[in-house]
């Protein structure tokens, strides 16, 4: 029985010992945000956008990948997050170079969630992450990009797992 609860706080400990730094590019955020889709909602009167059908995402470095994405803007009409929804067939993607050594940060969920006022990257529903080799999974994974932390659990009630490979000097 004690093994059984042990496992679960070692494998989070590890994921949060091992993460690499991977602070998303500052230069990203002053770049322009380009937007293709299939088609669009907006209300710019309750600061939402909704774009549906194949939808990419481009600013900077960052790129997004979804069947649709919300984008929720603050009270000064910045981006405040990215809402990625996949589709049957294909998960939300992103991808990012990280500011501290100029890797490449990926993330797929069936939801991917990018609080960038947060500066925290939610994905849930058959969740991985990679950087530098490092490899996360689960039903849900939560990476605080600046405080450097990844959080990741599985689904109540089932037998999935989290899962994580480190390799090594990465």
């Amino acid at each position: 029985m004690f093994f059984n609860l042990l496992v679960p706080q070692l494998l989070l400990a590890s994921l949060i010992a091992f993460s690499s730094a991977a602070f998303a590019l500052d230069s990203d955020r002053k770049q322009p945000v380009s937007l293709e889709a299939n088609s669009a909602v907006m209300d710019e009167a309750k600061g939402y956008y909704i774009y549906s059908g194949d939808v990419v995402v481009t600013q900077g470095s960052m790129t997004i990948h979804a069947d649709s994405i919300e984008i929720i803007m603050d009270s000064n009409n910045n981006i405040e997050r990215f809402l990625a929804k996949g589709n049957d067939s294909t998960q939300a993607h992103l991808q990012q170079t990280t500011e501290s050594d100029g890797s490449l940060l990926e993330a797929w969920a069936d939801e991917l969630n990018y609080n960038l006022a947060k500066d925290i990257i939610l994905l849930t529903g058959n969740a991985a992450l990679h950087q530098k080799g490092n490899q996360f999974s689960g039903d849900k994974i939560e990476y605080a990009v600046g405080e450097e932390k990844v959080k990741a659990s599985a689904a109540p009630n089932t037998k999935q797992r989290v899962k994580m490979i480190f390799n090594p000097g990465s």
